[in-house]
């Protein structure tokens, strides 16, 4: 008898272990890592200097809600250029640091396809350098930092239970900050415009965990 009841307890506690291990393998990932190769963007009312390439975060809290903090540099070495207009050759480097969070609801028509809805708000810090007169070798820097909301839409398709490639289209909303500008050792900071509107369009491959 305690034999018997011995073994439906074994029985029943292996059950237990398989269903929750099913359980737990139908449950989406909750973190993944993804990088996002951005196709292009075009902005008015003022100079912009977008990272090409941005690592993102993607954090599911639930099956309908996506938080996706993302981090993006770009970085360009000062190289001799020649004007067309004037003949002068001139040196020139630029760079970017992009920090946002987007937040979105998720919509699942069909799977493996999810639509996603939403938003990002992010901060480029943005600047370049220059020597416009190579015979004095002054450089001329300018730095800028901008604040961006982008409403967004969204497709992503699950390869995989932990990847997924999509891409996103956005409508930018861009702020501008005065930028400041250094030559030598004098500086001055520049009106500008302060609102620009655009276009973002990126594609994505995401690893979840």
């Amino acid at each position: 008898m305690m034999r018997k009841l011995g073994l439906v307890v074994a029985a029943a506690a292996a059950l237990s272990v398989a269903s929750r291990a099913q359980a737990e393998e139908a449950a989406s990932p909750k973190i993944g890592l993804g990088v996002g190769v951005n196709l292009g963007n075009v902005f008015s009312g003022g100079s912009l200097a977008a990272s090409p390439v941005a690592i993102y975060v993607p954090i599911n809290l639930s099956d309908s809600f996506r938080l996706e903090p993302s981090f993006g540099y770009w970085y360009v070495g000062r190289g001799t250029t020649v004007s067309a207009l004037n003949g002068i050759s001139a040196s020139r480097g630029g760079y970017a640091v992009e920090a946002a969070l987007g937040a979105f609801y998720l919509l699942h028509p069909t799977p493996p396809f999810t639509v996603y809805l939403g938003g990002r708000l992010g901060f480029v810090f943005n600047g370049f350098s220059t020597i416009p007169e190579p015979a004095t070798g002054i450089v001329v820097s300018y730095s800028e930092v901008d604040m961006y909301v982008n409403p967004t839409l969204g497709l992503e398709w699950a390869v995989s239970r932990n990847f997924s490639v999509g891409g996103e289209a956005a409508v930018a909303f861009r702020f501008y900050f005065n930028p400041s500008v250094t030559a030598g050792n004098a500086s001055a900071s520049l009106s500008s415009s302060k609102f620009g509107t655009g276009f973002d369009a990126v594609l994505f491959m995401r690893l979840y965990f």
